[in-house]
């Protein structure tokens, strides 16, 4: 289960990046997945666009040295989609489970230090969200 839906949030994640890159361009047909995991991947995309405003300011909320608009496009997603599956998903999900595989997408899709920065606010933000 947790590899596929690993596959899953990365098909969301693809489809978050190709969009803002291009909002004509969303085919990503090329990751293979389970309806079950089609489903969980089209419900985080469709959280994120229900709540974009909302977690676009959550995220400005708690940036220091940095504005919104100077984000790495793909680190802005990584963090849109473990935010939108968190605080808006009812999926029961652990926090530090979101928070690793955002860590994780980091890693593979971000810079040299995108991971730490990832982990950093996600963990100020979803701390939050608990208290």
């Amino acid at each position: 289960m947790a590899v596929r839906r690993s596959r899953a949030r990365e098909q969301a994640l693809l489809i978050l990046y190709a969009r803002d890159l291009n909002p004509e361009s969303i085919d990503i047909s090329e990751i293979n997945l389970s309806k079950e995991d089609k489903e969980f991947s089209d419900k985080l995309v469709q959280l994120f666009y229900e709540h974009a405003k909302d977690i676009d300011e959550l995220i400005t909320a708690h940036l220091r040295k940095w504005s919104f608009g100077q984000l790495h496009v793909v680190d802005k997603n990584i963090l849109r989609l473990a935010i939108a599956e968190y605080v808006y998903g009812s999926f029961g999900i652990d926090r530090n489970v979101v928070i690793n595989e955002a860590v994780e997408f980091a890693k593979i899709y971000g810079d040299a230090d995108s991971y730490r920065f990832i982990n950093g606010l996600l963990d100020t933000v979803l701390e939050k969200r608990n208290e």
